[in-house]
C-alpha cells in the first residue's frame, strides 16, 4: 500500500479552501501527513490597459495571504504541519508543475454549479500522474 506523506490543497477563493479543508484535513490527521496550501495568482495581464492599472494584483495578493492563514490556523489547530506556495501563472499547469512533490491533491470543482469539470480541475484530472480527490 503506498503511503502519503503530503497533500496538496489547491486554493482558489474562500469557499473553495473551506470545502477542501473539511476533507483534507481529516485525511492528514487520520494518516498523518502535512497539508501544503498552494495560491495560483493570475499570471499578468496581456491587455496593456489593464497592466497599467495594478490594484487588482495588490488585491490578488492579499486573498492568497489572507486565504492561506486561514489554512495554516485551521491546520495548527488539528497540529498538522502546514507549507504554503505561492506561485504565478495559469492554475492547471502550476498544479502539474508542483504535483511530483506530493502523494495526494485535493482540489475544487467549478464552484458555479455545473455538473461539469471546471477547466482547471478537468485539466488536472485528466494530466496529473498523482491521486486526485475532487471536492464539490
Amino acid at each position: 500500500m503506498k503511503t502519503m506523506k503530503k497533500i496538496l490543497v489547491a486554493v482558489g477563493n474562500e469557499s473553495s479552501l473551506n470545502r477542501c479543508l473539511n476533507v483534507a484535513l481529516p485525511i492528514a490527521k487520520g494518516i498523518g501527513a502535512s497539508i501544503t496550501g498552494i495560491y495560483v495568482l493570475a499570471p499578468s495581464p496581456r491587455n496593456l490597459y489593464v497592466a497599467l492599472e495594478q490594484s487588482w494584483r495588490k488585491h490578488e495578493k492579499e486573498n492568497a495571504q489572507k486565504y492561506l492563514e486561514i489554512a495554516k490556523e485551521r491546520c495548527e489547530k488539528e497540529g498538522i504541519a502546514f507549507e504554503q506556495i505561492v506561485a504565478k501563472g495559469q492554475p492547471r499547469e502550476t498544479l502539474l508543475e508542483h504535483e511530483k512533490e506530493f502523494d495526494l491533491i485535493v482540489l475544487g470543482r467549478a464552484d458555479w454549479g455545473s455538473k461539469f469539470l471546471g477547466s482547471v480541475s478537468h485539466g488536472v484530472v485528466s494530466s496529473s500522474k498523482k491521486d486526485i480527490l475532487l471536492v464539490k
